[in-house]
């Protein structure tokens, strides 16, 4: 799913809306400032089950050949 992308200017003005949208319908938002990403805001499960995976090893998948 492709997140919707806000400026900072319409997070201010439109923080309860983008909160709702992505904690109701799990919608994924970008954050921008100046055409940058700044941050993405995801649903809280999303990013507890990120959080709860074991973290990668450096290289792993790779062939150590």
């Amino acid at each position: 799913m492709e997140p919707k992308t806000y400026t900072t200017i319409d997070l201010r003005k439109q923080m309860g809306e983008i909160l709702d949208r992505t904690r109701i319908a799990g919608e994924p938002a970008a954050i921008t400032r100046k055409g940058k990403t700044l941050a993405y805001l995801v649903p809280a499960e999303w990013f507890e089950q990120y959080m709860a995976q074991p973290p990668s090893a450096p290289g792993a998948g790779q062939n150590a050949a």
